[in-house]
């Protein structure tokens, strides 16, 4: 039978070494430690505060906590600056009427009631309920800044563990069609011809080149190599992000003239109001404003870099190729969350007819009798072995001569 834990209590002071130190003993939570004092006057100052802390245990803010979380993966190299400063951002929007709250008010009942709100709350992006792999995606993050909490020990058990999730996520973003993304592009480049609008350059670049919308605003002078032939990306979201990619002709000449009178760090689509690169909604709001400009339907910044795989991918190119050039480590990446699913398999089917080589092959010529038409369709079907089975009859008989 276990034994019941003694009540937080302070003991002593406890006067030892013929009276050159003091001992107190704080004995709370399980545990007991041993503090001293070179004079009764300090241990008993320190016995006060000690008894005030257990009688006011400490409260673990939530609001406090979410810093520390962020911190915490910070330092442990994780994650990246602005990974966890994103994540932060999230689970402050996700909690936003308990950040004053201490976590271990949060019980596993009220945890699935923040979940539940979660899915209809309006986003104040799209004016609309969340969609599935939105607050998925604040569920799976609060599990993860729970379960942190309880192995830090600011709580006994993860409240968001057993909340499960609702509805089926969407793969992939809506795309433009072939004949939109045209007027989008058509649109963007005059926007940034005639009245200077450097993000609807960079929607381009997106669009043109696959890059997402961190690549393309992080872009530096010295990124531009070759007379505007090459983008070099150093690095980004994942380790296959390092790349260099040709620069499509229609961008050369624009993308030199952005270097023009900037120093090598500078960032080409000019910086934020700290001098670092902008942010990313910046460029979603310029896809929106070009999409409109151009009549097209509203698509996300991500959504271009999806239509880049697909139509790459229903031009032929190899699919490795595909994946390395979106800084994917394999193409199941692409195909699944980039490319339309239509794309891949027409990209499949035309391979299969390459390496048959079936387009190659001439026609037969057709009978202009429908009867004699009909018996050659009915003889096509007919396998080799079965064909030759009936030439021989034919021929035993006499219908045939050799």
């Amino acid at each position: 039978m276990a034994r019941p834990k003694s009540p937080p209590r302070v003991c002593g002071p406890y006067e030892e070494r013929g009276g050159t130190r003091f001992r107190i003993r704080v004995i709370g939570n399980g545990t007991e430690k041993n503090l001293y004092f070179p004079t009764r006057a300090e241990a008993l100052a320190a016995k006060d505060d000690a008894e005030r802390e257990l009688l006011s245990p400490a409260t673990y803010v939530i609001s406090d906590l979410i810093v520390e979380f962020a911190e915490d993966k910070q330092s442990q190299g994780s994650c990246k600056p602005e990974t966890a400063a994103h994540e932060l951002g999230r689970l402050q929007f996700f909690l936003a009427r308990h950040l004053d709250e201490d976590i271990r008010d949060i019980t596993p009942k009220r945890a699935e009631e923040i979940y539940r709100t979660a899915t209809t709350v309006i986003s104040p992006k799209t004016g609309k309920p969340l969609e599935a792999a939105s607050h998925r995606f604040y569920l799976n993050l609060a599990k993860r800044f729970f379960g942190w909490a309880e192995k830090k020990g600011y709580l006994q058990a993860n409240a968001f563990k057993a909340v499960r999730p609702v509805g089926r996520p969407n793969a992939g973003k809506p795309q433009l069609r072939i004949d939109e993304a045209n007027r989008f592009v058509a649109t963007a480049l005059q926007m940034f011809d005639e009245g200077g609008d450097v993000l609807a350059l960079a929607a381009v670049v997106a669009l043109l080149m696959g890059m997402r919308a961190s690549e393309v605003l992080k872009r530096r002078v010295r990124d531009v190599d070759c007379g505007g032939k090459v983008l070099w990306i150093d690095g980004g979201k994942t380790r296959n992000a390092r790349r260099h990619l040709k620069v499509p002709k229609v961008l050369q000449s624009r993308l030199s003239k952005l270097c023009e009178g900037k120093l090598p760090e500078d960032p080409i689509l000019g910086p934020n109001r700290n001098g670092g690169p902008r942010h990313h909604r910046v460029l979603w709001a310029a896809v929106g404003r070009i999409c409109e400009r151009a009549n097209v339907p509203r698509v996300c910044t991500h959504s271009l870099r999806g239509l880049w795989a697909t139509l790459s991918i229903e031009s032929g190119a190899l699919s490795d190729v595909v994946a390395s050039s979106l800084g994917h480590g394999s193409f199941e990446m692409t195909a699944k969350h980039y490319a339309q699913p239509e794309a891949v398999s027409g990209a499949k089917t035309q391979r299969v007819v390459d390496l048959l080589e079936l387009d190659s092959r001439p026609e037969p010529m057709r009978s202009a009798d429908p009867g004699e038409a009909q018996a050659e369709d009915l003889l096509a079907q007919l396998s080799p072995a079965t064909l030759q089975k009936l030439l021989n009859l034919a021929m035993a008989r006499g219908v045939v001569r050799q």
